[in-house]
């Protein structure tokens, strides 16, 4: 194997693997930043989700030797905590600001502790009167976090059956099943776990095979997945899977979030041989993807607020959204890594 695809010496980590996933964490920031920027807004917003699920799968390992409570501790650990910890966080600023400062001490916002127990933005696919947003507190993004923790269980749950195609088919047609047969929503992402476990597989396939060198011996092998990947982008038209909106169908985002995926992970392969240091910059971003996410959006109102008072244009102040959220939250993320190794050394 090609030395560029191998873990760095020094941490461990794939850098190309945490270039792909800087990239969708910073489509994140343009979309929530309301940017239009025509195709690759478009186009990365077919991948801008899958990334980080194919992403997960290629690092993936079963380990029967290790229980599954143990996994799933792990798991919520790395998870849940954040989200219960960051929406606790929320909440308690927003209660502050709205409720004590406005004199409503008992008014407790319990609607919006629903929408985080129930952990969608809303509970039906569908914008109509009735359909109220549920996680109104700037955490609209951390859906993302417990779906990604029942999606973890159920994949491995499903590798540990040893029948692990039929089990994730089953999975998938029931996805299907009721995404076509109700506009409801279950809470944690439950109707659309089997899903994303799909794009799990991918990742894991992905590695199994090579994939990534297999795409970088010959550069042009790239051309037909995004000749494809732009195609079946066209077709399926935009997606939302935080509201459960696949598009014209879930079997054509499945194949086309996955080649978007493929493409991004190969593209920073490819840039790795080129120019390493413009990677591995990239790559800091994407090591600190779980802090952007929970943050991003209680930064943007800071600073909105911030460019409004100096008469920023609405241009100018998009950008500062997407960049000064990145840049400030991967610096946090950082120094707070560094403190944890400190720690570990005393």
């Amino acid at each position: 194997m090609d030395i560029s695809l191998e873990k760095n010496k020094a941490d461990g980590r794939l850098v190309w693997l945490d270039f792909g996933k800087a990239i969708g964490i910073l489509m994140v920031l343009i979309v929530h930043a309301e940017c239009r920027l025509g195709f690759v807004t478009y186009y990365g917003g077919m991948f801008y989700m899958p990334v980080f699920f194919v992403a997960a799968g290629y690092t993936y390992r079963c380990r029967k030797e290790e229980s599954y409570g143990i996994f799933l501790k792990k798991k919520a650990k790395r998870l849940l905590v954040p989200y219960f910890g960051t929406s606790a966080f929320l909440w308690l600023f927003f209660w502050v600001k709205d409720s004590v400062l406005g004199g409503k001490l008992t008014d407790f916002k319990l609607p919006s502790v629903f929408g985080i127990l129930y952990s969608r933005n809303q509970m039906y696919t569908v914008y109509a009167g009735g359909n109220p947003v549920l996680m109104d507190l700037l955490n609209a993004p951390l859906w993302f976090l417990t779906a990604m923790f029942l999606t973890y269980a159920y994949y491995e749950s499903v590798n540990r059956t040893g029948r692990k195609n039929l089990m994730l088919a089953a999975g998938l047609l029931a996805s299907v099943l009721w995404h076509w047969s109700t506009p409801l929503l279950l809470p944690w992402s439950l109707d659309a776990v089997p899903y994303f476990a799909c794009f799990l597989a991918v990742g894991e396939e992905l590695r199994e095979r090579d994939g990534i060198c297999f795409l970088m011996e010959k550069w042009y092998r790239n051309l037909p997945v995004l000749v494809l990947f732009v195609c079946l982008s066209l077709l399926n038209g935009s997606v939302n899977l935080s509201l459960g909106c696949y598009g014209y169908s879930m079997l054509l985002y499945l194949a086309a979030g996955s080649l978007g995926s493929v493409l991004v992970l190969s593209a920073g392969a490819a840039l790795e041989r080129v120019y390493e240091p413009a990677v591995r910059a990239l790559g800091r971003i994407g090591q600190e993807t779980l802090a952007i996410l929970c943050f991003h959006m209680f930064l943007f109102m800071f600073i909105r607020t911030a460019a409004g008072l100096l008469g920023i244009g609405a241009g100018a102040a998009q950008a500062a959204l997407v960049i000064g959220s990145a840049v400030l939250l991967t610096a946090a993320g950082r120094i707070r890594h560094g403190r944890k190794s400190v720690r570990k050394e005393k």
